[in-house]
């Protein structure tokens, strides 16, 4: 069993050689290519390669890299997309760092910091693995609600990421955090996503695999969970992957620590140890120890578990006074103090967004009051002119009324004078014939009789005439006869009537033969009317006479 053990070391050694040896021509290769560098672009980028390289092997030496690089970015002041995005990067690689290493308040700080400049680049690919860093942070204080938010979000920003190494790495993430809820089916499924997503890397196979491996054994699914930590150990043996070596022997350790075969576990328990320490993960150092003294105790070797407990509470207690400090302090006054700075600027801008508000309610009330007074006061204006125009419109009634009786008043004066007349002329005619019959000249009488004929007839085709003409004079509307007593006074009668003709439409020879009168006597008058109001010959009388004053024919009140 010795020589087992012996072997088993030696074949350790000797992949370490041969990792330091790659890890050394590699950085020597990268350090030689900064060197070389004419550019701050190239360098800084050849810079943050190599802490990345580095972070394989020891993190302890790759932050410290990347706060060069970050130091430099800072003090020259670049802004361009080129730095800015290698900014981003290196922010999330620094995140990525202080976690590994139980610094959480930092993780927390440069992972936020990471995100705010992503975002505001649209580098959603680094903005995904932020957030993912956030739930990372979480997750190992053992706030598992949080951690499931972040990592559920951090999905949805790498959803459409062309390189699925962030998608992959939170998938993980997430079925981790369902093992520690032991929601073991929940937790597969989102194993197996990660596994099912395009392009998976092989050494993304090897973490995710392991996770399975270790779901198994939370199931007590021990033989299954071995065979899958065997083949991750026989690739991940040829590679630099500490911090992968290390979480496979201790899932390794725990399996045979179950199935109690405790030389196995120790063997692969001091293996993930040695690991560990490469990488200077004090959270896997602490693991280790607490499984080496529980390893050794159901061995009934309590020497050795005191020796190894003494080292695992060491660890302990720094990782603990750690995080209290973190959660005390750095989470509660630095990390939620610029939380409450930010929701402190965010309700400033409320307080200004809602002055503003206001002001503009002020403004648009003040507004509002002075078109009110204004629609008022017109509306005052309004009524009143209404006002005024049903007081003229009950005038302009009045005037039509009077005018209506006056008119009427002629006719009843014509009639009365027609019937005069008529009783006159009937007299007259009563004279003339006793006065023919007193003649005793049968020639003489003859004369008389046909002479008094003729003035009968002359006298009756004047009163037909008269009569047909106040027939047409009552067709014309009263709006028209108020509108030439009204605006049109210098008129005479005669000319009145006139226009009250062509009003009808009367041509010159139909009112000629009306009034009794020859055509050019009416043309005479058409003339005269003309010169009076000031008319061209070429208007058209009675449109003119209409449209020089229609206040009075079509008075209407407006609102």
């Amino acid at each position: 069993m010795k020589k087992v053990i012996i072997n088993i070391l030696l074949c350790f050694t000797c992949v370490f050689w041969a990792n330091a040896q790659v890890k050394d021509s590699i950085a020597d290769a990268l350090k030689l290519q900064i060197e070389k560098a004419e550019t701050d672009s190239i360098k800084l980028s050849l810079k943050a390669d190599l802490g990345n390289r580095l972070a394989f092997f020891d993190r302890s030496i790759a932050k410290k890299v990347h706060l060069e690089v970050e130091k430099e970015l800072n003090d020259k002041g670049y802004t361009s997309y080129h730095y800015q995005k290698l900014k981003a990067e290196v922010l999330y690689s620094l995140s990525s760092m202080y976690s590994n290493l139980g610094n959480y308040s930092e993780a927390l700080q440069y992972s936020n910091k990471g995100f705010e400049l992503a975002s505001s680049i649209k580098y959603n690919r680094i903005a995904g693995k932020c957030i993912s860093n956030i739930g990372g942070v979480y997750k190992r204080l053992n706030d598992l609600g949080k951690a499931k938010d972040y990592y559920k979000r951090a999905l949805e920003i790498q959803k459409y990421d062309s390189i699925p190494r962030g998608r992959i790495i939170s998938l993980n993430r997430l079925g981790a955090v369902y093992v520690e809820e032991k929601k073991y089916d929940s937790a597969i499924y989102y194993f197996n996503k990660a596994l099912a997503v395009p392009k998976i890397t092989k050494k993304y196979q090897i973490r995710v695999r392991t996770n399975i491996a270790n779901t198994y054994i939370k199931e007590h699914k021990y033989n299954i969970a071995e065979q899958k930590l065997i083949e991750n150990l026989a690739f991940l043996n040829t590679t630099g992957l500490y911090q992968h070596l290390a979480n496979n022997h201790l899932s390794l350790a725990k399996v045979y620590n179950k199935q109690k075969e405790y030389i196995k576990a120790t063997t692969h328990v001091d293996s993930a140890i040695v690991y560990a320490k490469k990488v200077s993960s004090h959270l896997l150092l602490k693991w280790a120890y607490s499984r080496k003294a529980n390893i050794a105790h159901n061995n009934k070797e309590y020497k050795a578990s005191r020796k190894a407990f003494l080292i695992y509470d060491k660890y302990k207690d720094s990782l603990i006074s750690e995080s209290r400090t973190k959660r005390l302090a750095d989470l509660e006054y630095a990390y939620q103090f610029e939380t409450e700075k930010q929701l402190a600027a965010v309700e400033l801008k409320n307080e200004q967004a809602k002055n503003t508000l206001y002001f503009i309610l002020l403004l648009l009330f003040s507004i509002g009051a002075i078109v009110t007074f204004i629609l008022i006061r017109k509306n005052n204006r309004q009524r009143l002119q209404l006002a005024e125009n049903a007081l003229e419109l009950k005038e302009v009634e009045k005037l039509k009324i009077d005018l209506a009786l006056a008119n009427r008043e002629k006719e009843l004066k014509k009639i009365v004078i027609e019937n005069s007349i008529t009783e006159e002329v009937l007299n007259k005619t009563l004279d003339d014939i006793k006065e023919i019959i007193t003649l005793e000249n049968e020639k003489e009488r003859k004369t008389a009789l046909k002479s008094l004929s003729a003035s009968l007839l002359s006298e009756k085709t004047a009163k037909s005439s008269t009569s047909s003409l106040q027939n047409y004079l009552d067709e014309v509307s009263i709006d028209f006869k108020v509108l030439l007593d009204t605006h049109f006074s210098e008129l005479k009668p005669r000319e009145k009537e006139l226009l009250c003709m062509m009003k009808l439409g009367l041509s010159s020879t139909e009112i000629s033969k009306l009034f009794n009168t020859t055509l050019p006597s009416i043309k005479s008058s058409r003339y005269r009317i003309r010169k009076k109001l000031g008319f061209a010959s070429d208007d058209n009388i009675i449109t003119c006479i209409e449209s020089k004053d229609t206040s009075i024919i079509s008075l209407e009140p407006t609102i």
